[in-house]
């Protein structure tokens, strides 16, 4: 093909591409913005993200069997992002018992060896912990004590009011410092006698010493 030729190829092409619209360069329209689908001209929001809430230190306390009886609080930093998740961890520490030190200054628990401890529920202060892992259940008094060391530390945390205890799943009735049953929920209240010794005996035997007659 001659030069001359290709030269009017080349113009022809260059004037079909104009006829059929193809843009060969330029700037660009802008479209009105009354053209434009509704949303389509709205920035993108911007995606937010909820962050983990941060574990919380809470200095409570598990219950433990003094030397006479009496239930003392003793210390124990126990960490979760929620009541619930702190009350956990602080059953595991009272399952565990007292500490070696503790034992040393003649602190007991009256919770049977192997027990395990497990809040299965949690609504409005109100925490169901269930007792299970060991066959040896105490009774009588060492029974009260039990229930009365899992009542106080589990209100110890703050936002636990009251404890509904089960056994294996079952919801039970649990005895109260005087032995009478309850299938109510427990308060820290209800086990205040246990805080405080009992008057000895020779306390509640000995008569007041009579007044002096008069002279």
């Amino acid at each position: 093909m001659s030069a001359r030729c290709a030269s009017l190829l080349a113009g022809l092409l260059l004037a079909l591409l104009a006829a059929c619209g193809v843009p060969t360069g330029g700037a660009a329209d802008a479209i009105p913005a009354s053209d434009v689908p509704y949303g389509l001209a709205s920035p993108a929001p911007t995606p937010t993200t909820t962050a983990a809430p941060e574990p919380v230190l809470d200095p409570s306390r598990v219950y433990l069997v003094g030397p006479d009886d009496v239930l003392l609080p003793q210390p124990r930093d126990v960490t979760g992002s929620s009541p619930e998740e702190r009350l956990g961890a602080l059953l595991g520490e009272l399952a565990a018992g007292p500490t070696t030190a503790e034992r040393d200054l003649q602190l007991s628990t009256a919770l049977p060896p192997e027990v395990e401890l497990s809040v299965t529920a949690f609504s409005g202060g109100t925490a169901t912990v269930d007792i299970s892992g060991s066959s040896e259940a105490p009774t009588g008094l060492a029974g009260r004590r039990a229930v009365a060391q899992i009542v106080l530390s589990a209100t110890s945390v703050p936002g636990i009011g009251a404890v509904v205890l089960t056994m294996d799943g079952q919801r039970v009735e649990a005895p109260l410092p005087s032995g009478e049953l309850t299938p109510e929920p427990l308060t820290a209240d209800d086990y205040d006698l246990l805080l405080t010794p009992p008057p000895s005996a020779s306390t509640a035997l000995t008569p007041p010493p009579a007044s002096a007659p008069p002279s």
